[in-house]
């Protein structure tokens, strides 16, 4: 079967692929303290010195179980083409933290297995480790956090409130506020924008949201301006077939936010990465490049 006759049958890819991921002996032996951290954590016996939402831990802990799943699953056959993109792309960007480069490690890891799509299949690393779990009926506690995790995308947020014990961010586009905790410790100003991917509160009856990534803050520009990029979006022929969500977690290409994060970067501190610029002008983007065009 050629290349293209695989990617015209994706249901067939994807069955092959799943039957391959679900006779897969994977194993968690680098992610034992992270597992028995996010158990803890989900039984309610946390006991963890870490500073910080507990829920934060929790995510965190399951990104880097999924990134071990997916160092595995990338060896599959099937997955292949897909490993030599990301290793391409991770080399391109050298994810780090400023100034080596503004894609950080934490954004990165996050993106890789959670918005990485397999172009052969449509699937990310992060649902393949859901269907692992699924099929082996354990760490139940792991597949809750993947479940929301896989749901997360970055997005873009006004700071509307800043507190002692977090700030509180409008979602520009479902237009709701969230009171959150930001694990870099950057406080935030007023009316600021950030690009960040949110989680929901992971414990019963807790109240409050966690920002993942080191925030990459746009205090250039209002809530208005990125409503108005979301309008023109909805206006645009990818708008007219791509939900704007889609549009956020998948981007129009493979490391399209990526690219966008290294085209709008200026500056950092030590707990937030400053950027400027929209993606559909490219004149207001400090590394913008013809061949790159967003």
């Amino acid at each position: 079967m050629g290349m293209a006759e695989k990617r015209d049958n994706p249901i067939a890819n994807i069955e092959r692929l799943l039957k391959k991921v679900s006779g897969q002996p994977f194993t968690f032996k680098g992610s034992q303290a992270d597992l028995e951290l996010l158990r803890s954590i989900f039984e309610g016996t946390y006991a963890n010195a870490k500073p910080g939402d507990p829920s934060f831990h929790a995510y965190a802990a399951a990104v880097n179980v999924a990134n071990e799943f997916g160092s595995q699953a990338l060896d599959i056959l099937e997955l292949i083409p897909f490993n030599n993109q990301l290793a391409d792309i991770q080399e391109e960007y050298m994810p780090s933290y400023p100034p080596m480069s503004p894609v950080t490690s934490a954004f990165f890891a996050a993106w890789m297995v959670l918005d990485a799509r397999d172009f052969m299949t449509g699937v990310t690393l992060g649902e393949l480790l859901v269907h692992h779990l699924q099929q082996v009926d354990k760490y139940d506690y792991l597949l809750k956090a993947m479940v929301a995790l896989n749901q997360s995308l970055c997005s873009f947020y006004e700071v509307t409130e800043v507190g002692k014990h977090g700030v509180n961010l409008w979602d520009i586009v479902s237009q709701r506020e969230m009171a959150c905790w930001n694990s870099s410790g950057y406080p935030g100003r007023k009316g600021e924008i950030w690009y960040a991917r949110l989680l929901p509160p992971f414990m019963e009856g807790a109240n409050r949201s966690v920002v993942m990534n080191t925030p990459y803050v746009f205090q250039e520009g209002t809530r208005r301006t990125w409503e108005n990029f979301y309008q023109r979006y909805l206006l645009s022929d990818f708008g007219a077939t791509h939900s704007w969500r889609d549009y956020l977690k998948y981007g129009k290409s493979l490391g399209y936010w990526l690219e966008f994060v290294f085209q709008a970067f200026k500056g950092y501190t030590g707990n937030m990465i400053l950027v400027t610029g929209v993606p559909d002008d490219p004149v207001s983007l400090p590394h913008s490049h013809p061949k790159h065009r967003l």
